[in-house]
């Protein structure tokens, strides 16, 4: 059995055929899945398609690139997490994401992105759930603001999705207590994304994830050859990284299992 703890679901590229993705996930042996939510419908229809399926769980948080969009629906920090607190009562909410920091997309002013990553802080303290975080070429600025609100307020339990850093950031995420979730493109052959791979064999056994991020980063074999990535899919990625582990597949994918199980409290 294996766990995609990162898809979008509700995303257009699954629109009126979430029944037979998910269906494709469990013939394949993909039993668990937890679709995200990147704004305040986007969460809200990720509970809805949990309470649908059996085995898919939701996150409900507001995506760092969606937040200039979504701001003037509730104004403020604290109707912020009043809403999501709220929306987390649901019993197949089991975290908050996805949030965190984007310095590749120019859609929301960093300032703004630490103001309400710090919020995501506050509300899985409130709900006692981990948080799903995004870091893309914002590993200083994600770091800065996450040592400050954990030292100052307790840290939460969480981890880094799609994690695409080097082996000083691995290290750092790690210290503060993150798992660590690996996408399809670990699976990438290009150069760039050697020091990736580098971090594979370092992340703590107990501290490691796989998902999809679906419909994006198909892994190989399958990149570029098919229109959407899905869930089903994350068994190659898992394959992959159990042979860069150098761990028999089996025991690798009822470790991530456990992990997942264990973070999200399935």
């Amino acid at each position: 059995m294996l766990f995609d703890t990162h898809c979008h679901l509700d995303d257009e590229a699954f629109s009126g055929d979430v029944s037979s993705v998910v269906a494709a996930a469990k013939a394949a042996g993909v039993e668990l899945m937890l679709t995200q939510g990147t704004t305040i419908s986007s969460s809200l229809d990720s509970i809805a398609l949990a309470e649908a399926f059996s085995g898919v769980y939701a996150a409900v948080a507001i995506h760092p690139n969606c937040l200039m969009e979504e701001i003037p629906q509730f104004g403020s920090v604290d109707a912020f997490l009043e809403i999501f607190t709220k929306m987390a009562e649901n019993p197949k909410v089991r975290a908050i994401g996805e949030t965190g920091l984007d310095l590749y997309w120019d859609d929301t002013p960093l300032e703004i992105q630490k103001k309400f990553l710090a919020a995501h802080y506050e509300l899985a303290r409130r709900t006692k759930l981990p948080v799903i975080i995004h870091c893309r070429d914002a590993e200083a600025p994600l770091l800065e603001v996450t040592r400050a609100d954990f030292a100052a307020n307790g840290p939460v339990s969480g981890v880094i999705h799609s994690f695409s850093g080097d082996s000083e950031f691995l290290a750092a995420c790690l210290a503060l207590g993150f798992h660590i979730s690996y996408s399809g493109s670990v699976t990438f052959t290009n150069k760039k994304f050697d020091a990736l791979r580098e971090t594979v064999p370092l992340v703590p056994a107990d501290k490691i994830l796989v998902e999809t991020d679906s419909p994006y980063l198909a892994p190989m074999p399958y990149r570029g050859k098919v229109k959407r990535n899905s869930p089903e899919l994350v068994v190659h990625t898992a394959r992959f990284l159990a042979g860069e582990r150098c761990v028999p597949e089996e025991k690798f994918f009822e470790q991530t299992t456990e992990n997942a199980k264990k973070l999200f409290g399935i």
